[in-house]
């Protein structure tokens, strides 16, 4: 009876001590989350592993070229899908490389002398040349050798595209000279060995005996690359460290500036044909090309593309009127005197009056203020029957006056007020010659249509006609800028796909009058609002960077001012020139590249980024910039154009990735 008792006691002490425990956690953490992450299957196959839904598959490299360039994998890193690169570099000792290496070298030449097969006896020399060169390296202590290991792990939803991903891999390591293997039924091993976890479990698969500086090259050196690659973008040249494309997206202003570019070559050197090439690009792309050329360059190519090519000179029937108002866009200096515009056109009028100044002044270098104060009075009076108009729209070419307008407007003066006259009588016998005389290009109604794409202005015949030089340069650009910032007036659609970009040749000879380099100046300073580019090219840098006038340095102002630079080869004068007078800080190499004036090769300034550029033109483009090379290379006639849907093979896969391309980038 007393155990009964004492058990009951002890049983009620246990159930004191030890309640009952409630589950008060279950449910309130949601374990989706972690069920998600954490894979519920992981399945080892020949050729891929299974894991979380997702297949996954690697390839190991087994050989590598055996030339150096630097940044090997920068196409693999920009290819779209799910991809993992990992590498392993492990020391090793110098004294077994070189026993290898000179092993080699001793084996390689014993085998030289035994075969008799040609092909044999060239790649025997090519590998005693690269383990001759493995000695040297070592035994001059240039280098130190490493072992290197490489793998790539690809990841799909499903078999097909994981197939697909390897097949453009594969495509990209052929091109590289590299070879890549899937390393079947080692696939374990082979995950594990491209994650991050540095378990190299395949060393017997993947190990590449290496100097360190070949070693380096596979290291992303990302800085030297200009590679902004979008349909936007426009394709400068190949990278000549990387091997890569230079394509840079001038529209985007969060890394571009400006898109004015100036472009620096002695002759022969290459600079108009790159510039031709970057031409036909823009053409491609549908951009509004205007270009001034001082030599008749390009006029092939503009009449090729349908374009319009306006020969100027003094016997010219084309006549660009320099009082004719081809936009109603005023500028900020306008727009701030003239704050309260009850009249756009009136407005307009006094700020086409302020250029024709300029226009003036190239007509007669000594003009005196007064002189031009008298001139613009009676210009203004010209445009009295304008003022009234509320649309620049409804006012056609002949309803503007012209230069024999102004001319008569003077002869009037000496009649009705003998002192003014007798003032701007210079003037007036000065500006007969340019209604009346040789140089008449100017005196007129516009004539020709601008509506082009592409127009160009050849200015070859104006070379030996001086005195109307500089007048034509300024009538030009004043037309250009007008045209230019009509797009402030198009619609929203239209502004955001404009681009126009004016290409200047011999941008020298622009220097040689003041008005005219300082127009375009003011107007290459504004080129950014309107999305418009100016690039300018010269041979003659000393030219540009000597243009020095009441203003300030304007041809060292214009090259500050462009955002991209190219330097193709210039002589050692230039390159001093450059440094001193720009603050340019070239490096050995660069200095080297610059006076070794390759043909083809450029250095390029992207704002503070730089590359070594070589420019290589497609067969297309070879046969359009330069004839003659075309004919020499391929044996063909550059005026007929090849078929090249014959020439060009496309595999079933690539239509494939055709078809499938939904258009984004």
């Amino acid at each position: 009876m007393k155990l009964l008792k004492s058990k009951k006691k002890k049983e009620v002490k246990e159930q004191i001590k030890e309640p009952v425990k409630k589950d008060e956690i279950s449910g309130l953490i949601d374990a989706t989350p972690i069920d998600a992450i954490y894979p519920f299957i992981y399945k080892e196959n020949k050729d891929c592993v299974e894991m979380g839904g997702n297949y996954i598959r690697v390839i190991a490299f087994t050989s590598y070229p055996n030339e150096q360039k630097g940044n090997w994998l920068s196409d693999l890193k920009r290819m779209k899908g799910n991809i993992t690169i990992s590498q392993y570099i492990e020391p090793t000792d110098a004294s077994i490389m070189l026993e290898h290496y000179n092993s080699s070298f001793k084996n390689k030449e014993a085998e030289l002398l035994k075969t008799h097969d040609p092909q044999y006896k060239i790649k025997l020399k090519k590998e005693m040349k690269s383990a001759a060169y493995q000695l040297e390296e070592a035994l001059n202590n240039k280098s130190g050798f490493v072992y290197i290991y490489t793998y790539i792990l690809i990841q799909a939803q499903e078999q097909e595209e994981l197939k697909l991903l390897e097949e453009k891999i594969q495509r990209i390591l052929m091109k590289l000279h590299i070879k890549g293997i899937v390393p079947y039924y080692q696939m374990n091993n082979a995950y594990w060995s491209a994650l991050p976890l540095k378990q190299n479990l395949l060393k017997e698969y993947t190990y590449q005996m290496s100097n360190t500086t070949a070693a380096s090259s596979f290291f992303p050196f990302d800085d030297s690359e200009i590679c902004d690659l979008s349909p936007k973008s426009q394709i400068e040249g190949i990278n000549k460290k990387t091997n890569s494309l230079v394509a840079i997206n001038y529209l985007d202003d969060k890394k571009t500036l400006n898109q004015n570019m100036f472009v620096i070559g002695t002759s022969g050197v290459g600079k108009t044909t790159y510039l031709k090439r970057k031409i036909i690009n823009l053409i491609a792309q549908g951009k509004k090309i205007y270009i001034i050329d001082p030599e008749n360059e390009y006029t092939d190519i503009v009449n090729y593309f349908g374009g319009t090519v306006i020969h100027l000179s003094s016997v010219s029937e084309t006549i660009i009127n320099p009082f004719e108002i081809y936009s109603d866009e005023l500028s900020d200096d306008e727009i701030i005197k003239n704050i309260n515009k009850e009249n756009r056109i009136k407005n307009l009028i006094k700020q086409k009056c302020q250029r024709l100044k300029g226009f003036f002044k190239v007509i007669k270098s000594d003009m005196s203020q007064v002189e031009a104060s008298i001139i613009e009075s009676l210009v203004l009076k010209l445009y009295v029957k304008l003022e009234k108009c509320k649309d620049l729209k409804n006012i056609t070419h002949e309803d503007f006056p012209i230069l024999e307008d102004l001319y008569k407007s003077c002869e009037a003066l000496k009649i009705e007020d003998t002192e003014k006259f007798s003032l701007i009588r210079d003037f007036y016998y000065i500006l007969e010659s340019y209604v009346y005389g040789s140089n008449s290009l100017f005196n007129g109604y516009t004539n020709i249509d601008l509506s082009s794409e592409i127009v160009s202005f050849d200015l070859s015949a104006l070379q030996t006609e001086k005195d109307v030089q500089g007048a034509c340069y300024l009538n030009i650009f004043s037309y250009l800028w007008d045209d230019i910032t009509k797009v402030k007036s198009q619609s929203s659609e239209l502004k955001n796909d404009y681009a126009a970009y004016m290409f200047i040749d011999e941008f020298h000879f622009l220097l040689k009058n003041q008005e005219s380099c300082d127009f375009f100046f003011q107007a290459y300073k504004r080129f950014r609002k309107y999305k418009a580019g100016a690039i300018a090219a010269t041979q003659q840098i000393n030219d540009v960077l000597k243009a020095n006038y009441s203003d300030g340095d304007l041809g060292t102002a214009v090259v500050e001012n462009s955002f991209t630079k190219v330097f193709f080869g210039i002589d050692n004068k230039g390159v001093d020139d450059l440094i001193e007078k720009l603050k340019l800080n070239f490096s050995k190499p660069e200095i080297s590249l610059l006076r070794a004036k390759r043909q083809g090769e450029a250095l390029m300034i992207y704002g503070t980024k730089r590359v070594f550029m070589k420019i290589e033109l497609t067969k297309e483009e070879l046969r359009l910039c330069n004839p003659k090379r075309y004919t020499e290379k391929y044996e063909e006639d550059a005026k007929i154009q090849p078929d090249y849907e014959k020439e060009l093979y496309i595999s079933p896969l690539e239509i494939e990735e055709v078809n499938n391309y939904d258009g984004r980038e």
